[in-house]
């Protein structure tokens, strides 16, 4: 509202100026009109800005805090005048004008003092409690926001409650949910010219399949916004950086010239430190935006191979270890991560951009006093390159020459190292799966006394991954070596290309400090390029693993008809000449074949057999996790599962019992009587808020089964499917578990 009242004002004021020149003269300049209307309009608009950004629920504005800021310093020459000639002329300080612009200028000075605070969010939305939101445009700006954490963390050991809630944008949820929109018709394409493709070429064809969706298309896609946002904060900081080359070569021309007035060398040197300043800010915001969005980068791809886990079909999952599913999420995810906040200095790169305007810079030579920047020129290396032969002329052409020979070297070897990584990950895949099947069979490996035999196996593939790691590292150090060196390099021949080719060429300070500025700032991007090349490497190998994951075969989710809605008496489950298999991929006979039957609501069904004859696939066929031939499944309700292997989470008895519902005391208790745990319960330390370790190890085989049988009892759903289990329990406990759970 005062920021409101502020504009309003100013507008009120601004007007004032207008009537006053129209009706105290009547001849004036049109400048003296149209000079105080333009602010009239100006401030009229600010302040509608301020209204719908009020009613838009925005508690500041980046754009409007930068206007007022610019207002303010567009003023200051005015303000200035007048106060040296109120000085000079006490009767000019007493005239309406210079009183009128004093409180003008004054009003503008409180506006800007409050623009640096956000407004109070109405009390509806308080419920957020993440600081960065409720914080002015200064303030995220500083960062400031973010004080009260380290400020609480130099004081006592910081604990969850005493951090902020993750903004709605930067929750798993909400970014796997947005994944998915932008994913799946990507994906649904992409099948769909599979499809076209196979029924054309057929399955054993050679020919080049349809091309695989970009998950970095689909990433860019989702955080395009950002991504620009960050490219227009990396393009000023660019353009920034080499003011300062610029303005010292100003600066030095302003000192050899001792006529000139000191106010162009107050200037020079107010503009280089705001320069640096401005862009120190700059290059901090594009960091921050960046490191943010690698972060999501990773939250989302994290999910989505976790969710396609859960939906591999089993030809796939055969295909797909557990160590190159881990190694997905654990490397290749952030490999993604770690290139994300570099990843805007590849259009900024100086051998792409140097290579693409190496013709037009040797044009610039010839005329390097009349040329001028084109649109492209906000790449580091393309200016600074372009400087130097402003400054230096055709001695530059030699340091170019050396920046181009570095080129091949940096390409060949970002090659040859793609291919060791892609084989060096493949040897880590087999590594992760024999550590993990070690780990799973290590009673049998030490019974057996298989110790050394294994950690020689597990040596053996390690030793192999360790020459790819050896050979790729040296060619990095390499090539790090001469990105290293190249500025040196291209200083030491320029300036001696310089000085010797021409009597006339003498290396006066304002050539050498400004070339020495520009080598020094070619430094950094030089360096960074071979640690660039190397994270795009990995990132490219990484890239492609993804892909493959994410179009590998999924389970068919109309395999079983799910109606939800079983009010109507009909039967829970319907087989009708229902065939399935366990492989498409596979020319083998169904393993279910042509069942019928149903299953009416509230009975009891026992299917028994032999060992391999189907019940536990027949199970997996309701669940959904077999490939239909033929038929179809009809299932109505919710289901619960309980599978012949116990599945134990590392929590307390009754979280892994609740499993997320709410504790509802009564119904708590019927269900531990009904699974007979309530004898187990009294035997355990913390009774059911003991800790279960990972996999159930503290529990027996028929403490797990009994908790499995709990947690789906609990759930209260309409239609439960159990594998086998009374096989981990006595018989006396067995029978207590059938009258009372399965009966019931």
């Amino acid at each position: 509202m005062f920021k409101i009242a502020a504009t309003s004002f100013i507008t009120v004021v601004s007007l004032f100026f207008t009537f006053y020149t129209v009706f105290s003269s009547s001849s004036f300049p049109p400048s003296d009109i149209l000079y105080p209307v333009l602010w009239s309009i100006t401030f009229g608009c600010v302040t509608v800005a301020h209204l719908l950004r009020k009613k838009s629920g925005m508690v500041t504005s980046g754009i409007l805090h930068l206007s007022a800021v610019a207002f303010l310093v567009c003023g200051g020459p005015q303000f200035y005048q007048n106060i040296r000639e109120g000085n000079d002329d006490r009767s000019y300080m007493s005239s309406p004008l210079c009183i009128a612009y004093l409180v003008w200028y004054t009003s503008l000075v409180v506006y800007v003092f409050l623009m640096c605070f956000a407004d109070p969010r109405v009390p509806s939305e308080k419920t957020r409690k993440s600081a960065e939101l409720d914080s002015s445009f200064l303030n995220r700006l500083t960062l400031w926001w973010f004080n009260p954490i380290p400020w609480k963390g130099a004081r006592k050991d910081l604990e969850p409650e005493d951090l902020f809630d993750l903004n709605e944008g930067s929750t798993s949820k909400y970014l796997s949910d947005l994944w998915e929109q932008h994913w799946d018709p990507r994906m649904k394409e992409y099948l769909c010219r599979k499809e076209l493709y196979l029924k054309s070429s057929g399955k054993d064809s050679k020919e080049k399949g349809p091309t695989l969706p970009s998950v970095v298309g689909c990433l860019f896609s989702m955080f395009r916004w950002e991504f620009l946002t960050a490219t227009a904060l990396k393009a000023t900081s660019d353009v920034l950086q080499f003011a300062n080359p610029f303005l010292l070569h100003q600066l030095i021309g302003f000192v050899s010239q001792p006529i000139s007035p000191l106010w162009i060398g107050l200037s020079y040197s107010i503009l280089m430190f705001a320069a640096s300043e401005v862009r120190s800010f700059v290059l901090n915001a594009y960091f921050y935006i960046m490191m943010r969005m690698g972060i999501k980068f990773q939250t989302v791809l994290t999910a989505a191979v976790y969710k396609k886990t859960l939906k591999l079909s089993n030809s796939a999952r055969r295909d797909k270890t557990v160590g190159e599913i881990v190694n997905l999420m654990a490397i290749d995810v952030e490999r993604f991560q770690m290139i994300t906040p570099q990843i805007q200095q590849f259009w900024s790169c100086p051998f792409q951009v140097f290579f693409f305007k190496s013709q037009w810079l040797f044009v610039t030579v010839g005329e390097r006093r009349k040329s001028t920047f084109s649109d492209s020129d906000l790449f580091p290396i393309a200016l600074a390159l372009t400087y130097l032969f402003i400054t230096l002329g055709y001695s530059a052409a030699p340091g170019v020459i050396i920046m181009v020979i570095f080129l091949p070297t940096n390409i060949i070897g970002s090659i040859i190292v793609k291919k060791w990584q892609i084989e060096q990950m493949k040897l880590k895949d087999e590594r992760t799966k024999m550590v993990n099947e070690v780990l799973n069979g290590i009673k049998v490996i030490k019974l057996y006394a298989w110790e050394i035999p294994m950690e020689q196996l597990i040596d053996q593939i390690r030793q192999k991954e360790l020459v790819l790691l050896r050979k790729s590292y040296l060619v990095r150090n390499v090539i790090d070596s001469f990105n290293t060196a190249s500025p040196f390099l291209v200083a030491l021949f320029s300036f001696a290309t310089y000085v010797l080719s021409s009597p006339s060429h003498e290396l006066t300070p304002q050539v050498a400090f400004v070339s020495l500025t520009l080598f020094n700032q070619l430094r950094s991007p030089m360096t960074m390029i071979a640690l660039l090349i190397g994270q795009m490497v990995q990132a490219v190998v990484s890239n492609k693993r993804l892909k493959q994951y994410f179009i590998a075969d999924e389970l068919d989710p109309g395999v079983v008809e799910r109606d939800l809605n079983h009010d109507v008496v009909k039967d829970a489950i319907e087989f009708e000449n229902f065939s399935a298999t366990w492989d498409h991929s596979e020319s083998r006979s169904s393993t279910l074949k042509d069942l019928n039957f149903n299953a009416a609501r509230g009975a009891l069904i026992a299917v028994v057999g032999k060992v391999g004859s189907g019940k536990s696939s027949l199970l997996s066929a309701l669940l959904g996790e077999m490939g239909k031939l033929r038929g179809r499944i009809g299932m109505r309700g919710k289901v619960a599962y309980v599978p012949q292997l116990s599945w134990i989470q590392n929590m307390t008895v009754r979280d892994n019992i609740l499993f997320g519902k709410p504790f509802d005391k009564r119904r708590y208790n019927q269900v531990l009587n009904a699974c007979a745990l309530k004898p187990d319960l009294k035997i355990l330390t913390n009774g059911d808020m003991t800790e279960i370790g990972e996999k159930g190890i503290n529990l027996s085989g028929g403490q797990k089964a009994r908790i499995s049988l709990a947690r789906a009892v609990y759930q209260d759903f309409d239609v439960y499917l159990l594998d086998d289990p009374l096989s981990a329990v006595d018989a006396h406990v067995g029978r207590h578990i059938f009258e009372n759970v399965c009966r019931t």
